[in-house]
């Protein structure tokens, strides 16, 4: 008789769960549900004979970035050799995948599943929230509202509206093409971008936007600049001083939703002081949890706390995308959105 085989199970604090699917899957498979108090009690439950010592899948789902295992990175190249050789299939819950050596685990026949697009519209509209607020200082004046009203009136040669303007958006993939269409047809703002390579199918759907093979000269041209590209090691900084020096004589408005060390926030407080920079919305910091404290005391810069992909819609297209996987995967061997991809993949149940 087959073995059924054994998944173990990780949990936010902040999910939406859907107990219906969960119970018909369930039946399929054996369900451990991580409880380690640390990375180090994972690694020696992974160990011959340990409790994870045979486990063929892992599915984390919910807010990575919530619950008592926000700080456990479980899949870095530290760990995975680690992984006992039955392991073969990661679900992980979000967007990005920077968190997980995807190039280790391809060499160990390892799939890793992100969920794409399970986020995109609460990501896109944060970053639509950022652009405006770069341009009007809505978070200023709501600190005027609560301490210093008169204080408010200093925002009325400053505060413009951004229709009209020229937004260069950073990596125009799902999210940032989403956040190129919201400012556009609810700001009025004209659409540049940068990336690897041009995309005229994102641009068709825009009406036309402008394509910068060069960062530095997209810079020069802009009045906002959206991140919204991956991380990687190539885009460590990817903005930085020399970008600041380039731009427009009234300044430019910076805005990431990405992760914040895409970011020189050195070169940008730099930039703020010198009015380079005129307006920033960040959802990401370059060291989070800490917050730049030049950054943290400027109420003129709009701070959030890594929340854009906060929202119920998130965590119920997270659940849904981790288990359709995992059930992908269980019935054809391979899982239903891929971040790297194996020579021969074969059903679980063939691989006992």
């Amino acid at each position: 008789m087959t073995e059924i085989p054994t998944v173990l199970l990780v949990e936010s604090s902040v999910q939406q769960i859907d107990h219906v699917r969960r119970q018909t899957l369930f039946e399929k498979v054996t369900i451990l549900k991580y409880d380690c108090a640390s990375v180090d009690e994972f690694v020696a439950r992974l160990q011959p004979g340990g409790l994870y010592s045979n486990i063929r899948a892992i599915v984390r789902t919910g807010w990575l970035k919530a619950g008592p295992y926000a700080s456990h990175r479980l899949f870095t190249s530290e760990l995975i050799p680690h992984f006992p050789s039955s392991l073969k299939l990661i679900c992980c819950s979000g967007h990005g995948y920077d968190a997980a050596d995807i190039g280790a685990l391809t060499n160990r026949g390892i799939w890793f599943c992100n969920t794409p697009n399970a986020c995109t519209e609460a990501v896109a509209n944060t970053g639509l929230v950022l652009v405006l607020e770069t341009f009007r200082y809505l978070s200023f004046a709501q600190w005027c509202a609560r301490y210093n009203w008169q204080k408010s009136r200093e925002l009325g040669l400053k505060a413009v509206d951004p229709t009209g303007m020229v937004l260069g958006v950073v990596g125009l993939g799902s999210i940032g093409l989403a956040i190129a269409e919201k400012c556009q047809s609810a700001l009025g703002m004209k659409i540049a971008y940068h990336g690897p390579k041009r995309k005229e199918e994102a641009e068709a759907r825009l009406g036309g936007a402008r394509y910068y093979a060069d960062l530095t000269d997209m810079v020069s041209a802009v009045d906002c600049i959206v991140i919204a590209a991956p991380y990687t090691q190539s885009t460590h900084h990817l903005l930085s001083y020399k970008h600041f020096q380039v731009t427009k004589s009234i300044g430019l408005r910076v805005v990431n939703i990405a992760r914040g060390k895409m970011i020189d926030e050195d070169a940008l407080v730099l930039a703020l002081e010198t009015g380079k920079v005129v307006g920033v919305g960040l959802d990401v910091h370059e060291n989070e949890p800490e917050v730049h404290e030049k950054l943290r005391k400027n109420w003129m810069v709009t701070l959030l706390p890594h929340i854009g992909v906060c929202s119920r819609t998130s965590w119920a297209n997270f659940e849904r995308q981790t288990w359709d996987n995992l059930e992908s995967y269980l019935e054809t061997g391979k899982p239903a959105s891929p971040v790297n991809m194996m020579r021969a993949p074969y059903p679980m149940s063939q691989l006992e």
